[in-house]
């Protein structure tokens, strides 16, 4: 399964240092942590659901940037953060050393896969961009709904369920109908499956979603 948090708005760059913002997330199940976190920052989570099978996060809790929060949360996990754009980023196995700190996520070596990755997200966001955008109902950027789909052989969207309602029960049919067979064409023939994308409200430093009105 891939794992992401995606679609504009997305917030600031986890990058960036000077930016912090306040963080509350428990250890729980590692999945469940990466969701919140991809949540409440806007980046996209690339990451194979048995890679975080029996590991839990560390809490988290205080001001930090998000890169410093990332790196808390895995904390004692094995697994470090690989960013494969400004608002992306995919984990990969690191040896666990508790009298060694993580290393810096930007020293991490880049693999191949990572761009296959980035590019894999950059086509599910503007195909359900495409979609959505187009229908004043389901604009994103004014709720919060979790979808998760398969994509078939011929690069087509099925199987589409929400895993989170965005509150609104025409909304959620609209969402479904507008996703419903939306052809993906180029995607990776190994993309893991089934794909799961949180749509996440618009916030003060995030980027406008259906810039120019929508298609």
């Amino acid at each position: 399964m891939l794992l992401a948090a995606l679609l504009s708005p997305f917030a600031v760059h986890a990058g960036d240092s000077d930016s912090r913002r306040w963080f509350d997330l428990p250890a729980q199940p590692l999945e469940r942590a990466l969701q919140a976190y991809g949540q409440l920052t806007g980046l996209a989570v690339l990451v194979d659901a048995p890679t975080l099978a029996g590991l839990r996060s560390t809490a988290v809790r205080g001001r930090f940037s998000d890169e410093d929060a990332l790196r808390r949360m895995l904390a004692g996990t094995g697994l470090a953060p690989r960013f494969v754009g400004d608002d992306a980023f995919t984990l990969m196995m690191v040896p666990v050393d508790s009298a060694m700190p993580a290393p810096p996520v930007n020293e991490v070596p880049r693999r191949g896969g990572d761009r296959s990755r980035q590019r894999a997200a950059r086509m599910l966001q503007r195909g359900l961009e495409d979609a959505l955008c187009a229908d004043p109902l389901t604009r994103p950027g004014g709720y919060r709904a979790m979808i998760r789909f398969r994509v078939d052989a011929r690069g087509r969207i099925g199987e589409a369920e929400l895993q989170a309602s965005s509150g609104d029960a025409l909304r959620d049919r609209a969402i479904l109908a507008r996703v419903a067979g939306r052809s993906l064409p180029g995607l990776p023939e190994d993309l893991p499956q089934p794909i799961t994308l949180t749509l996440l409200p618009e916030t003060a430093d995030s980027t406008p979603p259906c810039v120019g009105g929508g298609r």
